[in-house]
């Protein structure tokens, strides 16, 4: 007689024929046990995923509602004077997952890859289309982060310009929208937030406006500068922004804003521990645009160089050299 060979109880076939029980308890059991013997990673939304489900339901019905935008913009207005909020630039699909997984707070799609993906000299060239295609990348990864968009030049002259162009970035898959400038851009943010899209506001050094300006420049280092920060922004603040990025503004001036301003600033460019929170572009913490590095940022690794020696390497070895 045939020895009865049983199933691998890391097998499919294991799960399969445990899931073909009416025992519901059995089912969670074999199920389970799948999971853990094959490490498989589960969609979110399953009862075993240490994530929260995506907002359009998952692989199981959730039994606890979905987690919003403006679930994720308040609770991380909520973190004003507590801990600090860590943001990171984010371009596409692989990268936001690893940095997600890390936890980061928020993942901004930033203009920025106008220089550091697609090799413009700055971000007065990234069109709303890029941008809405980034987004996108992005956005796949279905993070537990805040997913913001930025609007780039020429995509918010107008209130009615801006809304628009927010609609097309939440559309793409952006959480939430930042814009540059204080005042001026009130109404703009006005219009957006009363359309209900989160939005982060960007003061002290504004890349957008770098040909007007002649060049980056620290900002706040005058009273007067100081005070037209603080202006710009009590304005964004009553226009309802959920936070204001800080740009290169000077430690002291950043510091005081920060403690004087009801909602959380995130500071790139200002010093250490001045604003509720701290962004970096992501090539600059990674060492994978060693090209240009800006005298604020700090490399915690050489991907540049790590990427050289792997491609020399793989030269050499099919070149056999």
């Amino acid at each position: 007689m045939a020895k009865k060979v049983l199933a691998n109880p890391g097998s499919l076939e294991f799960f399969s024929a445990r899931a073909a029980t009416n025992d519901p308890f059995v089912y969670r059991l074999g199920l389970q046990i799948f999971i853990l013997a094959r490490r498989v990673r589960l969609p979110y939304g399953s009862p075993f995923s240490s994530k929260p489900p995506p907002q359009s339901g998952g692989f199981f019905i959730s039994r606890h509602p979905p987690v919003t935008a403006h679930h994720k913009a308040d609770f991380l207005k909520a973190r004003k004077g507590g801990r600090p909020i860590a943001a990171l630039t984010a371009y596409d699909y692989p990268t936001a997952r690893l940095l997600d997984d890390c936890g980061v707070d928020i993942l901004l799609v930033g203009d920025s890859l106008g220089m550091v993906v697609l090799g413009f000299p700055d971000t007065t060239h990234v069109t709303l289309g890029q941008m809405l295609h980034h987004v996108a990348a992005v956005a796949r990864a279905k993070p537990r982060a805040l997913v913001v968009g930025d609007l780039p030049i020429h995509s918010y002259e107008t209130p009615a310009q801006a809304l628009e162009s927010a609609r097309q970035l939440v559309a793409a898959g952006a959480e939430a929208v930042k814009l540059e400038g204080g005042i001026r851009q009130a109404e703009k943010v006005r219009a957006i937030t009363g359309a209900g899209i989160p939005v982060i506001g960007h003061l002290g050094m504004l890349p957008q406006r770098v040909l007007e300006e002649g060049g980056y420049r620290k900002k706040g280092r005058t009273p007067e500068q100081a005070e037209a920060i603080r202006e710009g922004a009590e304005a964004l603040v009553d226009a309802g922004v959920s936070s204001i990025v800080f740009e290169s503004i000077v430690p002291e001036t950043a510091r005081m804003l920060s403690a004087a301003l009801p909602v959380p600033t995130i500071g790139i460019g200002c010093g250490e521990h001045t604003c509720d929170g701290e962004i970096a572009v992501i090539t600059d913490l990674l060492g994978s645009f060693p090209w240009f590095v800006p005298p604020f940022a700090r490399p915690e690794a050489d991907l540049a160089g790590i990427t050289r020696g792997a491609v020399g390497r793989y030269v050499s070895r099919v070149q056999g050299s």
